[in-house]
C-alpha cells in the first residue's frame, strides 16, 4: 500500500463491503469538489483495513450523532481518515459507495445546532463554509 497514489488507495477502499465514502471524499466522487485532500471513510469495523496499515485509533464526538471513535491511517500518498460508526446514508456512484447530500447536510446542521458551544471559531466557520457549499450545490442539482 506504501506506493498507491491517491486514486489507487480509493479503488482498493472500495471494494471493501462495509467502506462509504463520506464528507470531502463524497463530495469529490460525486464532483462537488475538484481536490482530494484525505480519504474520509465510514466503516463499522477496521479489522478489514489492516491491508493499509496500522490504525491509529483516537476518540473524537464533535460531529453530533456519530460514535466518536475514529481511527486514521497514515500512508505517504495520502491520509485515510476513518469513522468508526454504523453506514451513513449513501448512494453508488460508479461503484463507490458515497455518503448522501442530505446525510452530509444534517450531520453539518445538527454538529452546529447541538455542538455550538463545544466548537471553536475555526470549526464552526469550516462547517458552515461546507454546509453552504452543500446546500449550495444541492440546490443547483436537484
Amino acid at each position: 500500500m506504501i506506493n498507491c497514489d491517491r486514486e489507487e488507495v480509493l479503488q482498493k477502499l472500495a471494494l471493501i463491503d462495509d467502506v462509504v465514502f463520506i464528507g470531502g471524499t463524497s463530495e469529490y466522487l460525486q464532483g462537488i469538489k475538484k481536490e482530494l485532500k484525505d480519504i474520509d471513510i465510514s466503516i463499522n469495523d477496521v479489522r478489514s483495513l489492516s491491508r493499509f496499515g496500522y490504525v491509529h485509533m483516537n476518540f473524537d464526538d464533535s460531529f453530533y450523532g456519530l460514535s466518536g471513535h475514529r481511527g486514521f491511517i497514515p500512508l505517504k500518498s495520502v491520509l485515510i481518515d476513518i469513522f468508526i460508526d454504523e453506514k451513513p446514508k449513501y448512494i453508488i456512484i460508479d461503484g463507490f459507495k458515497c455518503e448522501t447530500i442530505e446525510s452530509m447536510i444534517s450531520l453539518r446542521e445538527n454538529t452546529l445546532k447541538f455542538n455550538h458551544n463545544r466548537l471553536t471559531e475555526q470549526s464552526k466557520n469550516k462547517i458552515h463554509k461546507n454546509l453552504n457549499r452543500l446546500k449550495l450545490w444541492k440546490d443547483l442539482n436537484y
